[in-house]
């Protein structure tokens, strides 16, 4: 006889066996753990510290401590020590409401049923043969998956009904889709059997009919109102002293009444079957509903010609930190403002552009200080990137500057002393070159056959280089052009040792020229 069961492992009481309670009590053990698994991870692989009697872990792989070689086990704390049982495959395990199965390497989620082809689905409520999706909720959330969202409510034929119904006690209340026909309409009732169609838009035109429409509390024409005959029947009513704009495209679209007076933009006109011409507005704009000065931002109001804050002497809002610009618009740039680009050198304009609320563009200047202008742009994360400066003719050449490798300055400059020329680029690039007169300096020492200097002469640059550079030399004799001149050593950053030579000995009183060029970076 086996000395465990062959499902769960338990130990069986065998023959003549002393103390069988204590087997028997570890089959006990073991059933309280692993039946209605509950587990407290699916895949912990360090001790707990303070566990409690009888919780129960799934080791996971590379398990440390006291865990140590029993990946995959389940480990359960009995009685002050870690028991350890090896689960078979099947078994079912849950950590909440997290139901898993172990598979035989991994405690893995159970299967679904299949959710396709469904008779139906109630949530919180039963479906019936009409309403096969039913759902009983205080809302229902129809999400997007990254992009727009669409509801689909599609029907058979151009006479079928695609629409929204909504209802009170379930008795319809109003409805708004295509009801009949391909046309768009939406439709009331007061008990859910009367329909009274309130908007109409033809699908073949886009023209739209309205049953009647109101502006505040309904005014009789003897009270001063005013009805549009569109279609057959339909009523605009205009209450009180609200304005009413009418635009009509035929002739016979607009029906007035015959007595009475109409406000025109030239003033009251008493109406007697008169022909009416298009106003013409004269006068300059005022009111609340336009911009009341340069700086204002007022949502709504319309931009009045002059208030476009175009620049700093236009009373443009100072901005104290650039990250915070929102819209269109401009602006002047504190002296101190944070995320100002630093090479405009203080306070200047700046002009920002929006395409969305992560899409923006900024344009900055120093407001005419040495002609330095900037520009950055933010992605569609609301990262901004470093402020770039724009070259342009009056900035091309000048200081050149760089921070972290980043060109800080103009892209060429160019200068000149006591030490020769030089030329710096932007790219880190440094030429420089000097004609050196040696004519007061014999070259008198006698070498394999040639003249040279009794010690070489010392080149300083006109600009420091960061490391050493790479140094051409040449000499000139009058007009002898038997001569050459060569660096002795290495060059250093700041200067370089020449020798130069000829295959004569000219001595003080002949003219010697020697040319040297350098070539290496400034940073």
């Amino acid at each position: 006889m086996d000395e465990t069961s062959p499902n769960l492992s338990l130990p069986y009481l065998q023959a003549s066996q002393a103390q069988k309670h204590v087997t028997h009590n570890a089959a006990l053990e073991a059933l309280d753990l692993i039946v209605q698994l509950v587990l407290q991870s699916f895949s912990q692989t360090t001790p707990p510290l303070a566990p409690d009697e009888g919780q129960v872990w799934a080791v996971g792989n590379g398990a440390v401590n006291d865990w140590v070689g029993h990946d995959g086990e389940l480990a359960a704390w009995s009685n002050g020590g870690w028991l350890f049982i090896t689960p078979r495959p099947g078994w079912r395990g849950a950590m909440g409401s997290d139901l898993r199965v172990w598979s035989g390497t991994a405690w893995i989620a159970t299967d679904l049923p299949p959710l396709q082809n469904l008779p139906g689905l109630g949530i919180n409520t039963s479906y019936d043969a009409t309403n096969r999706l039913s759902v009983r909720a205080a809302s229902t959330l129809l999400d997007n998956a990254g992009a727009g969202h669409r509801l689909v409510v599609n029907k058979d034929s151009g006479s079928d009904t695609a629409a929204l119904l909504f209802q009170t006690g379930y008795s319809g209340r109003a409805e708004m889709g295509t009801t009949g026909s391909d046309d768009f309409a939406v439709k009331v009732s007061a008990d859910g059997s009367g329909w009274t169609t309130a908007l109409e838009i033809d699908a073949a035109t886009g023209n739209t009919a309205m049953g009647a429409l109101s502006l505040g509390a309904p005014l009789a024409p003897g009270s001063g109102g005013t009805g549009v005959a569109n279609p057959a029947g339909a009523t605009l009513t205009r209450n009180g002293a609200h304005a009413l704009n009418l635009t009509t495209i035929a002739p016979s679209a607009l029906t007035l009444p015959t007595t009475g007076t109409l406000a025109t933009q030239a003033g009251a006109e008493t109406l007697s079957n008169k022909t009416l011409a298009a106003p013409a507005i004269t006068g300059l704009a005022s009111g609340s509903a336009i911009t009341q000065s340069a700086t204002d931002a007022t949502a709504g109001r319309l931009l009045k010609v002059g208030d476009t804050r175009l620049s700093p002497g236009d009373g443009s809002p100072e901005n104290t930190d650039l990250d915070t610009i929102e819209g269109l618009g401009f602006w002047t740039i504190g002296a101190s403002a944070a995320n100002s680009p630093g090479f405009i050198g203080g306070a200047g304009a700046l002009i920002s552009f929006q395409r969305s609320n992560t899409r923006k563009a900024q344009i900055a200047s120093n407001g005419g200080l040495g002609n330095r202008w900037g520009v950055r742009t933010q992605d569609d994360s609301g990262t901004w990137h470093p402020w770039a400066q724009l070259v342009h003719s009056r900035n091309l050449v000048g200081p050149v500057g760089q921070s972290a490798g980043i060109p800080t300055g103009a892209v060429l400059e160019r200068g000149a002393n006591a030490n020769g020329s030089y030329v710096r680029l932007a790219d880190g690039t440094q030429i420089c070159w000097h004609a050196i007169d040696d004519t007061a300096t014999a070259w008198g020492t006698a070498e394999s056959g040639l003249f040279r200097r009794a010690s070489p002469a010392t080149w300083t640059y006109a600009a420091l280089f960061s490391i050493p550079p790479c140094v051409t030399a040449t000499a000139h004799i009058g007009n002898d052009w038997i001569a050459g001149c060569r660096p002795r050593g290495v060059p250093a950053t700041n200067a370089v040792l020449l020798m130069p030579w000829s295959s004569s000995a000219p001595g003080t009183s002949t003219a010697k020229t020697i040319f040297a060029c350098a070539i290496g970076r400034w940073f």
